[in-house]
Formats: structure tokens, C-alpha cells, sequence
């Protein structure tokens, strides 16, 4: 069976490659993004990830413009999405399956991937 792969969002290189670094030995296969540009560079090449954990504030594009491209575009809409961010929560309206508070305790991160890597997109929550 194919590792389910991971999309992780997040400027901070020592949080993205840690979170990367746990994910993979958990058996998923992790894949970085710095931005929201390069986020949407690697999702158009490589196709959607099983799901996306995506900080909000990042340079020239941040996770809120990132989401919203995300529901936009048909193949990307139904990825399950999980927000890390040290802001307490998106913008209104903004449709994600979890929000996660920076520090994040990896237990609670694993739990959140775990449920959410194989979730539906009809089981997301608006915050």
C-alpha cells in the first residue's frame, strides 16, 4: 500500500521539518511547502495530498488565501485541511477540519492526522 501523503505549510523551517520528521514515522509520506505559492506548485504537480497542515501567516501567500484557492479549485477542494497556526483561528466563513493552536502537542497533531487523512470532505467544519 502507497504512503498517504502529507502537505505541510509552514515559513518556519524548524516547525515544517519537524512536523515532516513526525509525520514520516508515523508512515506518512511528508511533503514541504514553504508558502502558499509553493504549496500550489507542488499540489499541481504532484496532485492533491491525502490532506494539508497548513499555518496561516506566511509570506507573499499566507494559509487564509491558500484555503480559499484550495475550495476553489475542484481537484483540491476536497482535501481534508488541518490549520497550525499560533493565530488563534481563520477568518469567518473559512471552511477547515481542524484548527490546532502553535505550540502543538504532537499527540494531539498525530490524533487530528490520523482522523483526518482518510476523512471525507463532507466531514469538514466551518470555524
Amino acid at each position: 500500500m502507497d504512503k498517504q501523503s502529507i502537505l505541510v505549510v509552514d515559513d518556519d523551517d524548524d516547525v515544517r521539518k519537524m512536523l515532516c520528521f513526525v509525520l514520516a514515522a508515523e508512515g506518512y509520506e511528508a511533503v514541504e511547502a514553504h508558502d502558499g505559492i509553493e504549496a500550489l506548485e507542488r499540489m499541481k504537480t504532484d496532485g492533491p495530498p491525502a490532506m494539508a497542515v497548513v499555518d496561516l501567516m506566511m509570506p507573499r501567500m499566507d494559509g487564509e488565501e491558500l484555503i480559499r484557492r484550495m475550495h476553489e479549485n475542484p481537484d483540491l477542494a476536497g482535501t481534508p485541511i488541518a490549520v497550525v497556526s499560533g493565530r488563534a483561528s481563520p477568518s469567518t466563513g473559512l471552511s477547515v477540519s481542524a484548527h490546532l493552536v502553535k505550540p502543538v502537542e504532537i499527540g494531539e497533531l498525530l490524533a487530528v492526522v490520523h482522523r483526518l487523512s482518510g476523512q471525507q470532505a463532507t466531514k469538514a467544519v466551518t470555524r
